[in-house]
């Protein structure tokens, strides 16, 4: 059996000295090794790419205290008059002198009704007048002898009475059958169709040989005169508007001058809007053209104009702006006051002097890094 003899004291705190020293180089030496085998693991793998930075167009806002704003509104070309011709009795026609286009001076005879049967009825009465007058010569001779010789005391009063009475019976006939010849030249008359004012002739609606109706119209006459354009207006646009005024009329890419004519005192019924007449500067135009009256207006609103392409949809059908600060994107709220074709007015919470995106959102999320590609002028 074993005997163990126990150490002394200060050889037992030596031991244990000794070893805690030992312990702590072991871990001394451990951890140096780590760090290095750590330092050349590191060392081995490739350094982090560069942060990638979108190239997109950038332009600065230009704030302004309101904006313009241009509303058209349609209409159509329409002569100052208008006639549809139509005789006032019926008959056959017989010619019509213009064609659709024609220029018309007044006076002008473009249509005639056949006329023969008036003619001969005109020939008749003037014989009947003819007879009448020759009765009444004879009545006035017998008269006159008859007051002769009752001033001689040869015939009575009565006889001069009945040949006096008689020569007034064929007077008043001749009156009437006179009377019935100007009904006749009336009639000849109206069976001419004659232009009332300067003018072109328009739509044609018969031809000779046609039997035609009392008042059906026969041709279209329109005023050359001036033309006016008609337009219907808000009422709100439209009171702004005075007699006098110049404004623009747009056909296509052609932009006449005109001058508010007259203004309508009540709304459209069917249209609620309010009717003004312009008259047209320039060369006639074909009646009935449709354009646009071309009205300018400044609205006291302050905002900026940026293209539509700068803007996206929000959350909650809002629009948000994309500006760029510190070389990243930023949102900004914004509303729409105004668009105008590719352009918007808005206002939000952005500031004048701020860059923005102008297109190509989409493709970019807040605080995403961004570089300027192309700078833009947008000042409209």
């Amino acid at each position: 059996m074993a005997t163990f003899f126990p150490l002394p004291p200060g050889l037992k705190r030596t031991g244990s000295l000794f070893l805690t020293l030992m312990i702590a180089g072991a871990a001394v030496v451990t951890v140096f090794i780590g760090r290095s085998v750590i330092a050349d693991r590191a060392s081995a793998l490739p350094a982090p790419a560069q942060v990638h930075q979108t190239p997109v167009r950038i332009a600065v806002l230009r704030m302004q205290d309101s904006h313009r704003v241009t509303r058209r509104f349609y209409g159509q070309v329409e002569a100052r008059r208008k006639t549809a011709l139509a005789f006032e009795r019926a008959g056959t026609l017989e010619s019509v002198a213009a064609r659709e286009g024609d220029l018309l001076r007044a006076g002008t005879v473009v249509a005639r009704l056949d006329t023969r049967l008036l003619e001969a009825e005109r020939d008749r009465v003037s014989a009947r007048r003819d007879v009448l007058m020759a009765q009444a010569e004879l009545a006035r001779r017998t008269n006159d002898r008859q007051e002769e010789l009752r001033r001689r005391g040869h015939v009575s009063a009565q006889v001069v009475d009945d040949t006096s009475l008689r020569l007034a019976q064929l007077q008043a006939a001749i009156a009437e059958v006179d009377a019935g010849l100007q009904a006749i030249r009336i009639d000849m008359l109206k069976s001419e169709l004659v232009v009332p004012f300067f003018g072109v002739a328009g739509t044609r609606m018969l031809d000779p040989g046609a039997v035609v109706a009392p008042g059906a119209p026969v041709l279209t006459v329109l005023d050359q005169d001036r033309q006016r354009f008609r337009a219907g207006l808000d009422p709100a646009v439209a009171a702004d508007l005075s007699p006098g005024d110049l404004v623009t009329i747009a056909f296509g890419t052609d932009r006449r001058d005109g001058t508010v004519a007259q203004i309508a005192p009540d709304l459209d019924p069917q249209t609620r809007n309010r009717v003004i007449f312009v008259d047209i500067a320039g060369a006639p135009l074909p009646a009935g053209q449709t354009g646009q009256v071309v009205i300018i207006t400044d609205v006291a609103e302050p905002g900026a104009w940026v293209p539509v392409s700068a803007l996206r949809q929000g959350p909650r059908g809002a629009w948000t702006l994309l500006t760029v600060r510190e070389g990243a994107v930023t949102p900004e709220a914004a509303e729409i006051i105004h668009p105008d074709g590719n352009r918007v007015y808005v206002r939000g919470s952005f500031s004048d002097g701020d860059s923005f995106v102008t297109g190509g959102t989409h493709r970019l999320v807040p605080g995403q890094a961004v570089a300027a590609a192309e700078r833009m002028s947008w000042e409209r």
